[in-house]
């Protein structure tokens, strides 16, 4: 399918996703950002805005740094310019696959339920160029449907499923986050409208590993250990 054709869908599709507006997925997500190092001063790029509901709630959060959101869909950016009238929320029109941001160090790159609409042999392209602008301290956040989920749908409700609504394997983000030279920090099934019907992903950039302390590990956590230690040899002899 042609760029031209999905750009089509979601022009159309923006109308619909004004009257579902901010809704619970889209709250979660913000929150989840936050749970991953959001906050006023973070860079964020944010890959398939869509109309700019997630943007709208990023500014919420982001007040001294910047947020640079890109589309497909010049309606959804359309929309979105009207509503985020920020000087610090930049929004353009463009194929994630290949942008190439204008801000630099990102703290958060978001693909929010974007990856599923974008076709399969694309995906190792995508994360090859976001590997290309990510520094040792970025997080890219992903959240997809669970694939078992999308396969329901298909075969029970294929009216709920947008132009292009894929499922992905596990496995297969795996080999493309690895080949760009990525690695999985964490990852998540987790229930929204269904049980399990989610799967949440934070991307890192790979890194040789260092014998050393948790980055956030303090004073507290280390007199906690010890007294979890002294207790551990005192009623646990093994």
């Amino acid at each position: 399918m042609e760029l031209n054709e999905i750009a089509g869908f979601y022009d159309k599709f923006a109308e619909q996703q004004a009257k579902t507006g901010i809704n619970l997925r889209i709250y979660g997500l913000y929150k989840r950002a936050i749970r991953w190092g959001l906050n006023k001063n973070s860079n964020v790029l944010e890959l398939g805005c869509g109309i700019g509901t997630v943007t709208f709630m990023l500014s919420k959060t982001v007040i001294n740094g910047k947020i640079e959101s890109v589309d497909l869909s010049p309606k959804s950016i359309e929309f979105a310019q009207k509503k985020l009238q920020h000087s610090n929320i930049y929004l353009s029109v463009g194929d994630v696959v290949d942008y190439e941001p204008k801000l630099k160090n990102l703290d958060i790159i978001t693909l929010f339920d974007v990856i599923e609409h974008i076709p399969l042999e694309r995906h190792g392209d995508l994360f090859r160029n976001i590997s290309n602008y990510m520094e040792s301290g970025s997080k890219l956040l992903i959240n997809i449907p669970n694939p078992d989920y999308i396969e329901y749908l298909r075969e029970h409700r294929p009216d709920k499923l947008q132009v292009i609504d894929q499922s992905i394997p596990l496995e297969t983000i795996v080999e493309n986050v690895l080949n760009a030279g990525l690695d999985i920090q964490f990852f998540e099934k987790y229930s929204l409208w269904a049980e399990n019907d989610y799967c949440f992903y934070v991307i890192t950039r790979k890194r040789r590993f260092e014998e050393e302390l948790p980055k956030n590990r303090t004073i507290m956590n280390k007199i906690y250990n010890r007294m979890v230690s002294i207790k551990t040899k005192l009623f646990y002899k093994y």
